[in-house]
């Protein structure tokens, strides 16, 4: 059984676009780190799996924490949105810089005979920051819509597994009282 039954591409685009933004954006660019969107974009990150890996473990073993889901599927949606905007402001603020700087971007005449333009790689990654971003949302929008179905048939099925045992007990007690 795997650990996350969700789709692979996504979940190697999204490590992919972490780690644009983390070593080519904020790695080069020391004005960027020291921004508070990136002070945002690490917080919000750390909170997103502060509460995935938890849920993954417990879903691992089976066990029942509905806080622990509900949690899962309700903390995206501030993070998501929020994260979104924080990669996307810092890939546009890098684009400024590096098309000055010229980092990370190879031109020609070179050995290899290639090129490669950090600067419109930016531009690219925006829009599939925003096209993924949407994708990204819609999907976890779902995951939500039946994760919570879910939860509130679990807890009305718990509620009726309380209720029975309240019933047991109060027979006990009347039936203890009758052999009195």
């Amino acid at each position: 059984k795997a650990v996350v039954s969700t789709q692979s591409t996504g979940t190697v685009m999204q490590v992919l676009g972490r780690a644009v933004i983390l070593f080519a954006v904020l790695d080069g660019e020391t004005e960027l780190q020291a921004t508070t969107t990136c002070f945002i974009l690490m917080v919000v990150w750390s909170a997103i799996e502060v509460v995935r890996y938890p849920f993954y473990i417990v879903q691992l073993y089976g066990w029942y924490f509905p806080k622990l889901t509900w949690t899962r599927y309700n903390a995206w949606i501030p993070l998501y949105p929020t994260g979104i905007i924080c990669e996307a402001l810092l890939a546009f603020w890098c684009i400024g810089l590096v098309s000055t700087s010229g980092r990370l971007s190879v031109s020609l005449p070179n050995s290899l005979n290639f090129a490669f333009d950090f600067t419109l790689y930016l531009k690219l990654h925006l829009v599939m920051t925003a096209i993924g971003g949407v994708s990204l949302i819609s999907y976890m929008a779902s995951q939500r819509s039946r994760a919570m179905k879910k939860l509130a048939k679990l807890s009305s099925y718990a509620e009726v597994q309380k209720r029975e045992i309240d019933l047991i007990k109060i027979r006990q007690k009347k039936e203890s009282k009758k052999a009195k």
